[in-house]
């Protein structure tokens, strides 16, 4: 068999087993989902919408580019224990000083958009407090998960995200029976988090020197490439947020709901971005450079063409997918294919982001948060912000200019690459 044959072999192997397993893990997901957004009023499931987006919001400044730091030199060293634990452990010091000033600029927002909707204070404190909580668990997973991922452990990535979505159903199951609310909801996800966190502390430790001490260089770099990416950190945990806010502002509860529910539905593209986090874009920080811009266009291009198959099936059966979240949404049939389609171009976009970031080609993303707001505010003149359909306009068309820096990057950093061979 020749080599490329055997490569084949290798990646259908691979990508079936990590699929077939995915594909319980999503439906267990989407199963809670589902669960939440029937049971929950519009009101309560508007709280819990505006809080999984202030909280996305405070995870990814509390990253700031740790992530792309760790995964960029960990694909250097990863293969000495010592080494990667020193690594490991300087970003997860950084990551607890991020989160932090995250919280202190974030919560009080929170809190404001919670009463301004209706939220009693102490149903808010509850709310605030299950996902501050979960904050610091998401902190460490994020930070052990990418042993995980350098080391192609697909059989213990796999098992923890079983563990996530089954025991989060379990508990939502158990709860629907009894009462469920924002906050209840809030605080099921907490544990489900803290399960993962003890399963990554027990499973990483043959892997990485916990005892290493934090690497002064590592720390250098880190700080470099966030230094970098921090006007893009900024202004993506707004602009991926911006839709909740300005509907929250411009809307009401209801909207909130909608934009929520219509977005659950999106979570068709989760089982895609975990494969493309989990398996290519580890595979890609290591690829070798005569290989960078075929394994590239491989991956965003298969990618593109798998989501525009799910934005034709949307096309095809709109009532049928509406049916699932329940009759409170079944009016939405033209605001789900826009949500759909929103979310394809954000999934690409964002693909071509990790990609770059895999192999440290950031140098001008910087540019991103001048030419977005353009953008948009040419956007807020010219669109209804008041609809769900105005606001998810918004969000598709403020895309744009980040695929075309995204484009550029890739282009600089596949020709440096070329040019130092």
């Amino acid at each position: 068999m020749s080599t490329r044959s055997e490569k084949a072999v290798y990646w259908v192997k691979l990508l079936s087993k990590f699929v077939s397993v995915q594909l319980i893990v999503q439906a267990l997901g989407f199963a809670s989902g589902v669960l939440i957004i029937r049971t929950l009023s519009k009101e309560e499931y508007a709280y819990f919408t505006i809080a999984n987006s202030l909280q996305a919001t405070m995870n990814l400044l509390a990253d700031s580019g740790v992530s792309t730091g760790l995964i960029s030199i960990g694909g250097k060293v990863w293969q000495d224990s010592y080494r990667f634990g020193q690594l490991i452990n300087t970003a997860i010091q950084l990551r607890i000083y991020f989160l932090a000033i995250s919280v202190m600029i974030v919560t009080p927002v929170l809190l404001w958009m919670l009463l301004t909707n209706g939220s009693s204070l102490f149903n808010a404190i509850l709310i605030i407090i299950a996902i501050l909580i979960e904050l610091y668990f998401y902190l460490i997973n994020a930070v052990l998960g990418i042993v995980l991922r350098l080391h192609s452990d697909i059989k213990k990535i796999q098992y923890l995200d079983l563990l996530f979505s089954t025991s989060r159903l379990t508990l939502l199951g158990i709860a629907y029976f009894g009462f469920l609310n924002a906050a209840i909801a809030a605080f099921i996800s907490t544990l489900s988090t803290f399960f993962q966190t003890l399963f990554l502390k027990k499973n990483t430790t043959n892997e990485i020197d916990t005892n290493a001490p934090i690497s002064i260089e590592d720390r250098k770099v880190i700080l470099t490439i966030t230094r970098s990416l921090l006007p893009s950190t900024i202004y993506y945990c707004i602009q991926g947020q911006l839709s909740i806010f300005l509907i929250s502002v411009f809307g009401n509860t209801t909207n909130i709901a909608e934009i929520g529910a219509l977005g659950r539905l999106s979570v068709v593209f989760t089982l895609l971005n975990s494969v493309m986090t989990q398996i290519f874009i580890p595979s890609f920080a290591r690829c070798p450079p005569r290989l960078l811009l075929r394994r590239y266009i491989q991956i965003v291009g298969g990618y593109s063409i798998i989501g525009l198959i799910i934005v034709a099936l949307v096309i095809l059966f709109p009532k049928q997918i509406l049916w699932i979240i329940g009759k409170n949404y079944a009016h939405l049939q033209h605001e789900l294919l826009l949500m759909i389609a929103s979310t394809l171009a954000s999934a690409v976009v964002g693909l071509m982001w990790s990609l770059n970031s895999a192999r440290a080609w950031i140098k001008y993303s910087w540019l991103y948060v001048p030419a977005t707001l353009i953008m948009q505010i040419f956007l807020l003149v010219q669109l209804d912000l008041s609809t769900v359909s105005g606001v998810i306009y918004f969000g598709l068309l403020s895309v744009l200019p980040f695929l075309l820096i995204n484009l550029s990057l890739t282009y600089m950093g596949i020709s440096s690459t070329n040019n130092l061979k």
